[in-house]
């Protein structure tokens, strides 16, 4: 089973993600966009770490986010699942139409989105939505950035009216996908609770 785990900034998607290494070590193959595979990682910091990414046009992010997911498949997720290991990946393309196809184009490139995801080789056959308030997941990732740098990427610092749209963006998405919702506006321990509980059951573990 391939699962996508997608949320806005503060969510704490990867830091749930992170958990699966903890709980479960290599039955799941884990792993992020965009990035996972070695090329995929030097277009995610093309894409979103090189301080001009922010001034760049939603047509050039959503093709960088697509030519890191083409690679990302091609030479990662494929091989796991055809050997028939569970993959879990921290963002995939809900992530690209909340961000670039709601937020940042108003809907105008969402038939260049669904033209793009029709030639990949394999989509999620479920979606979890880590779901926060945007002001409050802005608290959280300005609380993050200042205990680690390395965490910045160029949408941590956009207006929470951008994240509001991020957010009415996944849940756009997710009437189009099978899907489950947890909330994450309650303490982190109920949240990682009901995530691995939901884990668990959908891959049987």
């Amino acid at each position: 089973m391939f699962i996508a785990v997608e949320g806005g900034e503060g969510s704490g998607k990867s830091s749930l993600v992170r958990e699966l290494r903890t709980e479960f070590g290599r039955q799941i193959l884990v792993t992020r966009e965009p990035g996972g595979s070695p090329y995929g990682e030097t277009i995610r910091n093309a894409a979103i770490k090189d301080p001009l990414a922010k001034w760049a046009p939603p047509e050039t992010t959503l093709c960088l986010m697509f030519a890191a997911r083409f690679d990302h498949i091609h030479n990662l997720i494929l091989p796991a699942l055809d050997e028939g290991k569970p993959v879990v990946t921290d963002r995939f393309d809900g992530s690209s139409y909340a961000y670039q196809i709601y937020s940042q184009s108003g809907g105008s490139l969402e038939k260049l989105f669904w033209g793009l995801r029709s030639h990949l080789a394999v989509v999620p056959d479920l979606y979890i939505f880590v779901d926060v308030d945007p002001a409050t997941g802005l608290r959280r990732a300005a609380d993050r950035n200042q205990a680690l740098i390395a965490g910045y990427d160029n949408f941590d610092d956009r207006e929470v009216e951008f994240h509001t749209k991020v957010r009415d963006g996944y849940l756009e998405f997710l009437k189009k996908v099978s899907h489950e919702i947890i909330d994450a506006n309650r303490p982190f321990e109920a949240v990682r609770m009901d995530f691995l509980d939901l884990i668990k059951e959908k891959l049987n573990l």
